[in-house]
């Protein structure tokens, strides 16, 4: 496994020092063009000047002292006026009432309350009064209509622009960041998945890169710790399975002998004692046998399978079922539907984790019961459900049963079952890529358990 890459890199305050240095820049870039787009507006009259308005009231109060014609037609069309007589009449302007006579009592009383300026200019009985204001103004009477005043509008359009250019810069460096932390992503990612084989790329900045040599060092102890794990757990697996194996060979002397005492005359102690011998024995056979099965599930994650005739194999399993059923006078029955030529499994695992569905049903049905084995084909697998008419599954054995050394409740645990065979047969059921689901038959009440393969593994 190769270690982080060591490339030129730069710190994370760097990285975000250029994102504020770009957007200083377009700030300044912005201001330079407002500043460059307001100066041609003035110089091509677009936009007026400040002091226009005064400039024309000036010149139009001359007129008026020179005596020249003082009309509605001869006013400067920018300009806001009212005309009053000496005691007050208002006889004309293009101010309204309330503004005119707002303006009269500005003027006369200098009470001046708002944000425009008053200037006035007699001409005999009248009395002229100016409203103006010291803002730039647009040439057009159109933009004047409908857009703020230019002074106004260019500091909308900074604020707009600055807005604007944070956001497309805060998109861009983002994205560059999240494209800085993407091997930090997919490293956290492989170690969470014990997916070891992958190689950490370096993102170009310290920091982070600094966590990839962490998390590198992190892969590589993970890595041994996990191997070791591993070795250890195969060691212990195949000491289970060679301990199993050699406490049949003893166990069956003890059974052997077992049997052969009880062909000869016993008093009814002797055949009591016997019993609890060979019953022991049997007891310690199952569990044998299912640590055996289970050691092979464990050492195999990808069985060997073959192609099986579907009928041979349901043959085999119905003589199973009725040997399991004669004891307890349980009656056996097989259904079966829509089932393929043939299937491709393991053979023996896939018995034996049938079988044991089977004697799960077998031990909690009570004499005289029955059980029932169906086989039934649809479009994406095949299914493998035993039905019994015990006592059914308590809540707790619907989520738990499947589970290892799981022994289940008073409800539905005669004690003589180790906890493994619901859990070798959901194993073997994944291993060949299907499930194992536990139920209960309505309305009887009985339990249901159904293992089902994928038809991918069906010919």
């Amino acid at each position: 496994m190769e270690t982080v890459k060591r490339i030129k890199t730069v710190r994370l305050r760097t990285f975000f020092l250029q994102y504020l240095l770009f957007l200083s820049a377009g700030t300044i870039l912005l201001l330079v063009v407002l500043l460059g787009l307001f100066t041609l507006a003035f110089a091509s009259n677009t936009i007026l000047p400040a002091n226009y308005a005064e400039k024309e009231i000036a010149v139009f109060k001359e007129r008026l002292a020179s005596s020249e014609a003082g009309t509605l037609e001869n006013v400067p069309e920018m300009l806001d006026y009212t005309v009053f007589t000496n005691k007050g009449k208002l006889l004309e302007g293009n101010l309204s009432r309330s503004e005119a006579a707002d303006a009269w009592k500005i003027t006369q009383q200098g009470d001046h309350q708002d944000s425009h300026f008053y200037t006035t200019a007699r001409r005999g009985q009248e009395i002229w009064i100016f409203r103006y204001s010291l803002t730039p103004q647009y040439a057009s009477p159109l933009l004047r209509s409908y857009l703020p005043n230019p002074q106004l509008l260019g500091i909308l359009l900074f604020i707009f622009g600055v807005l604007l250019q944070a956001a497309l810069l805060a998109a861009l460096f983002g994205r560059r960041l999240s494209e800085k932390m993407a091997g930090l992503q997919e490293a956290t990612e492989n170690i969470q998945h014990e997916n070891l084989e992958f190689t950490v790329k370096p993102s170009g900045i310290r920091e982070i890169d600094d966590v990839l040599a962490s998390l590198d060092q992190m892969k590589k102890a993970l890595h041994t710790s996990l191997k070791q794990q591993w070795e250890l757990e195969r060691s212990r697996r195949e000491q289970i399975s060679a301990l199993a194996h050699d406490i049949k060979t003893p166990l069956t002397v003890i059974r052997g002998n077992a049997e052969l005492l009880k062909e000869t005359t016993q008093n009814e102690s002797q055949r009591e004692y016997n019993g609890y011998i060979l019953r022991s024995a049997g007891d310690i056979e199952a569990f044998v046998q299912e640590l055996i099965d289970l050691s092979s599930l464990q050492s195999s994650p990808f069985p060997r399978q073959s192609l099986v005739s579907t009928a041979e194999f349901i043959e085999e399993l119905e003589l199973q079922m009725k040997a399991l059923c004669s004891g307890k006078n349980l009656h056996p029955s097989v259904l079966k539907e829509s089932v393929p030529e043939f299937l491709f499994i393991h053979k023996e695992l896939f018995q034996r984790a049938i079988a044991n569905m089977l004697s799960n049903a077998a031990e909690h049905t009570p004499r005289q019961g029955s059980i029932t084995l169906q086989v039934r084909g649809d479009d994406d697998a095949i299914h493998f459900t035993v039905t019994d008419t015990g006592g059914g599954f308590s809540p707790t054995d619907l989520k738990e049963a499947a589970t290892q050394f799981y022994r289940g409740d008073q409800s539905r645990s005669s004690g003589k079952h180790h906890g493994m065979g619901l859990y070798i047969a959901k194993s073997a059921a994944e291993l060949h890529g299907g499930s194992l689901t536990l139920d209960n038959v309505f309305p009887s009440g009985g339990g249901k358990v159904t293992l089902s393969v994928p038809k991918g593994q069906l010919l």
